[in-house]
Formats: structure tokens, C-alpha cells, sequence
């Protein structure tokens, strides 16, 4: 088994999707608006992963996974998903406003998926921990509202780590969010990583040359990092392991 990640899929499919015939995909919200590399962004997802993931392999999906603003909204969204081969784990995203209780996300999901909510999963070698993460303090972006959120946001990953029965070899921590501010500067969310030895740290939300800039040092705090927002991976899932 191999460990891939990639996030930030932003799917919008209003029909079922067709691989061999990619001309009769019809989508609420196309990408192709926030730029020409998100032109037509599924077929350049479906056809990499193809090329990449087997279906022994787990891929991680940090968040945005899709533009539905209600759960029945997604059916085509995860029909999709589903063609793709691998085991998918997938946190939830800002963008993500479908995501209702965990129960009621966990009952459409199709096989092979799970979704992460104040709990974690294990795979071979691999445990997973995650939630969606914040904003964080001393960012450029940070107000007083953020504040409420990103406590609530580091308990839950806290819950999300005490949850783990049995450390595996490996320790995965999955957050939509950057864990840290614009700063890099340490908060609650790296001193719980470390408090529970994280391995690695798997995190989306960054698009753009600016906001990739933005982006955490491979390795910081004993702690490896992957920016794995789908842009910046030009689309085609990141092997981690």
C-alpha cells in the first residue's frame, strides 16, 4: 500500500460524470473562472490519479472536496469520487457547506471512503488523524471571530489524537487549513502534533503562485509538511509514502 494526498477538488457536477465521453459534463460552479490551469480541472485529476493510485493505495483528501451547499447536492460529486481507484479519506473543508453531522456524511459516502470527525482511522502502517483547522493567531487575516473557531478547531484535533488506540508507524495529521499563521510561528496545533509525535502533516486551502509562497518548510518542529492543494500539484495526486 502506498499513501498519496490531494485536496481541494472543488467538484460542482450537476449529472452523472462519463469518463469516455468528458464533452457531456455539465457543472454548477466550473473552476475554469479562477483561472486557466483550473480549466476543465476533473479530467486532469481523473486522469492523473489513474495514472498513479492503485486500488490497494490511500489518498487523503484535505477539504473542499465539493461546491454543494446540501448533502443530496454531491451524489454526482462522490459518484465520481468513486470511479477513482484507492481507499479515500477525506476532513472537512470552508468551502464544504454540505457537510452536515458525521453520521449523515458517512451514510452517502461511497464504499472505500470515510470521513475523519473528532475521531481517526488506520491502515497498514499508517494512522490518520484530522480535522478541518482555522485561521490562526497573529495571521494578517486573524479577528477576534476567528478566535472562537480555531479554539474549537484545536480540540477537535485533540479529540481527533486521543482517539488513537494504537500508535502505528507511521502518524498523519490531515487539516484543511495551514496549521500555523502567515508567520510560520508555533500555536496549539503544532504543540499537539508534537505532544503525540505527528510524523507528517498533510494540509490544502493555498491556490495561487502568492498563497503557495505562503506555504510551511518541508520539515519544521521534527514535523514533515505537504502542501497538497490540487493546484499546486498540477492536479495529479502527491505520493507521501
Amino acid at each position: 500500500m502506498r499513501f498519496f494526498a490531494i485536496g481541494d477538488l472543488h467538484l460542482s457536477f450537476t449529472k452523472p460524470v462519463d469518463p469516455g465521453n468528458w464533452e457531456t459534463t455539465a457543472e454548477h460552479k466550473p473552476m475554469g473562472c479562477f483561472g486557466n490551469g483550473w480549466e476543465h480541472h476533473y479530467r486532469k485529476i481523473y486522469h492523473n490519479w489513474l495514472q498513479q493510485v492503485a486500488r490497494e493505495d490511500l489518498v487523503l483528501i484535505p477539504g473542499d472536496i465539493s461546491w454543494a451547499m446540501k448533502l443530496p447536492e454531491t451524489r454526482y460529486d462522490f459518484d465520481y469520487i468513486a470511479k477513482l481507484p484507492g481507499t479515500k479519506v477525506l476532513v472537512q473543508g470552508n468551502h464544504d457547506y454540505w457537510w452536515q453531522s458525521i453520521s449523515k456524511v458517512r451514510a452517502v459516502l461511497p464504499s472505500g471512503s470515510y470521513a475523519l470527525q473528532n475521531d481517526s482511522i488506520t491502515f497498514g502502517d499508517i494512522t490518520v488523524a484530522g480535522t478541518r483547522g482555522w485561521l490562526c493567531p497573529n495571521d494578517r487575516q486573524f479577528t477576534e471571530h476567528d478566535q472562537k473557531i480555531y479554539r474549537r478547531e484545536v480540540l477537535r484535533l485533540e479529540m481527533s489524537l486521543q482517539s488513537i488506540e494504537e500508535r502505528r508507524r507511521w502518524l498523519v495529521v490531515m487539516l484543511h487549513y495551514m496549521p500555523t499563521n502567515d508567520r510560520h510561528e508555533k500555536n496549539e496545533f503544532i504543540e499537539l502534533m508534537q505532544q503525540y509525535g505527528v510524523d507528517i502533516c498533510i494540509y490544502g486551502h493555498l491556490h495561487g503562485q502568492a498563497a503557495h509562497n505562503m506555504r510551511l518548510p518541508d520539515e519544521k518542529w521534527g514535523i514533515k509538511f505537504h502542501l497538497v492543494s490540487a493546484d499546486f500539484l498540477n492536479f495529479c495526486p502527491k505520493l507521501i509514502i
